[in-house]
């Protein structure tokens, strides 16, 4: 029964973070299109003297989403704040326990942050929202991908909270 346990917990962690390893793979290559833009719109304006309405704009859009979409690699590889003061002395079960309940709080905000952020996606999907800019692009698509970003930053938190489970119910980490 045990065995099938920590396969199956393994199994799940493992799954969620290659998931979040890949799009975050992907999440880095969105800087060369930022770097394009941005650019482009630097020549245009201040050599050409010829600015563009869309380049600042669509660079705070591509950046939004570079940024929206490092959350999942940042709870991931533990770069969050975070104070060990106290927990670096704690015995490993002790330290997965107090982590468990940290990942449940963080769990219960990113839920709610993607339950949120559905509902005003779909109300600016619904009315096919445009920016106020004088560009006037569709931003309903780009509001589309921030609940898929906090879903799966949701599901890299619980991949944590699995690991400190299993960590306060052993002792030992899960490899």
């Amino acid at each position: 029964m045990e065995q099938e346990m920590i396969m199956a917990i393994r199994s799940v962690v493992s799954g969620i973070d290659r998931l979040n390893n890949s799009i975050t793979n992907c999440n880095m290559l969105l800087i060369f299109p930022l770097i394009g833009v941005m650019l482009f719109d630097v020549v245009i304006r201040y050599f050409l003297n010829s600015p563009v309405i869309w380049g600042t704009e669509l660079g705070m859009m591509i950046f939004g989403l570079y940024m929206i979409f490092s959350g999942p690699s940042s709870v991931l590889d533990k770069v969050q704040v975070g104070i060990d003061l106290f927990s670096s002395k704690w015995k490993p079960r002790t330290r997965g326990m107090v982590s468990c309940i940290t990942y449940i709080f963080t769990a219960v905000l990113f839920f709610q942050l993607l339950i949120t952020s559905a509902i005003y996606a779909l109300e600016s999907w619904e009315m096919q929202e445009v920016s106020c800019s004088a560009w006037g692009q569709p931003v309903y698509h780009w509001k589309a991908l921030i609940p898929v970003a906090f879903f799966l930053t949701f599901l890299q938190t619980i991949a944590e909270f699995l690991r400190n489970f299993w960590l306060a119910l052993t002792g030992k980490e899960l490899e």
